[in-house]
C-alpha cells in the first residue's frame, strides 16, 4: 500500500486536488447515507443552499487526495506550498518562546494534516523537540499501518487514541513538547462530555482541556486554509480562563470551533458523524456526575 500511495503522491498537487474534487462530488451523489448526513449537518448549522452541498463534497475529496501528497512528499516540498498569516506567525512565535507547553487544537477544517508538518519543519526538527498527535486507527487493517506510519516524521510523533497514547501525550508534555488534537473528533466512552455544537448535543473530547489545565499550557487553535497552490496557516489563541467545570470549558471550546468553521464553512468536514453516541456513553440528557464536572 505504501508504494502505491508514494506513486500517487508523485502527481502534481493541483491535479490531485482536482481529481479529489471530482471523486468527492461523485461520492456525494452516489452515497445516500453520506449525502443525507452532510445535508443534515449543514442545515442544522444554517447552510441550506443546494450548490453549497456540492461544494462541500468536492472539498472533502480534495482533503483526501492532498493528504496523500502531504504524507509522502519530502517535507521541503510540502513546506514550499505553505504560507502563514501575520497573526498566526505572531501567536505561534510567541508561544514557542514562552517556555510553556503548547496544546494545538486543529478542527476538521481545510487541510488539517498540514499543521504538524509545518510545525516540525519550521520549529521542531532542528531543536530535538516534537509535536505529539493523536490519531484514530482505521478499522480496515490494511490502512492502519499506512495512516500511522505516514504521519510519523522528524519532529512528529503520531500515537493512537487509546490509553497508551494518552499516557504518551502526558509524558511528552511533561518533557516540554507539544500536543496536537482534533478537538471535534468524537471520543470513546468515558473520554468526553456532551456539549452543544451548532445547536445540537455532541459528545466532545475533554483531553485537550484536561492537559492544558494540568500543564498550564498555551492553547492555540491553528488550521490550514486550502488555497489555489497550497495552504495558509491561520491561528487564534484560546485565552479564556479554564474554569475547572469540564462541561463549561468544553462548551467554550466548541464555540471557538464554530467560529472558525463559519469563516470557511465550505472547507469543513460536514460529512463526519459528529453527533453519534459512542457505545457505552450516557445519553445527552443524563445527569452529570461530579467526576464529569471537574
Amino acid at each position: 500500500m505504501h508504494w502505491l500511495l508514494s506513486l500517487v503522491a508523485k502527481l502534481p498537487l493541483g491535479f490531485l486536488q482536482g481529481f479529489g474534487a471530482c471523486i468527492g462530488e461523485l461520492v456525494f451523489w452516489l452515497s445516500p447515507g453520506y449525502r443525507r448526513r452532510t445535508r443534515d449537518n449543514l442545515r442544522h448549522a444554517g447552510y441550506n443552499e443546494a450548490k453549497f452541498f456540492t461544494k462541500v463534497g468536492r472539498n472533502a475529496g480534495r482533503q483526501s487526495m492532498e493528504s496523500i501528497w502531504v504524507w509522502y512528499r519530502p517535507a521541503k516540498t510540502v513546506l514550499s506550498r505553505v504560507k502563514i498569516s501575520p497573526q498566526a506567525e505572531h501567536i505561534i512565535g510567541s508561544a514557542m518562546t514562552s517556555g510553556r507547553p503548547i496544546v494545538f487544537l486543529t478542527p476538521h477544517v481545510g487541510c488539517f494534516e498540514i499543521l504538524p508538518v509545518w510545525l516540525a519543519g519550521t520549529h521542531y526538527e532542528k531543536t530535538g523537540r516534537r509535536i505529539t498527535i493523536l490519531y484514530r486507527p482505521p478499522r480496515k487493517e490494511i490502512l492502519r499501518a499506512v495512516v500511522g506510519e505516514a504521519r510519523q516524521a522528524p519532529g512528529i510523533e503520531a500515537v493512537p487514541t487509546n490509553l497508551a497514547g494518552v499516557k504518551h501525550v502526558i509524558r511528552s508534555l511533561r518533557n516540554g513538547n507539544t500536543f496536537g488534537a482534533l478537538p471535534d473528533q468524537v471520543p470513546s466512552n468515558g473520554e468526553g462530555v456532551w456539549a452543544d455544537f451548532f445547536g445540537r448535543p455532541a459528545y466532545t473530547m475533554t483531553l485537550p482541556v484536561r492537559v492544558a489545565k494540568q500543564f498550564n499550557a498555551v492553547r492555540i487553535f491553528a488550521w490550514g486554509v486550502r488555497e489555489k497552490n497550497g495552504w495558509r496557516i491561520e491561528a487564534e489563541e484560546w485565552d479564556s480562563k479554564l474554569t475547572g467545570d469540564m462541561a463549561r470549558d468544553v462548551e467554550d471550546m466548541n464555540r471557538m470551533i464554530e467560529g472558525i468553521i463559519r469563516r470557511m464553512p465550505e472547507q469543513y468536514a460536514w460529512s463526519y458523524n459528529r453527533y453519534k453516541r459512542p457505545q457505552g456513553a450516557p445519553p445527552p440528557d443524563a445527569p452529570r456526575s461530579k467526576g464529569n464536572q471537574k
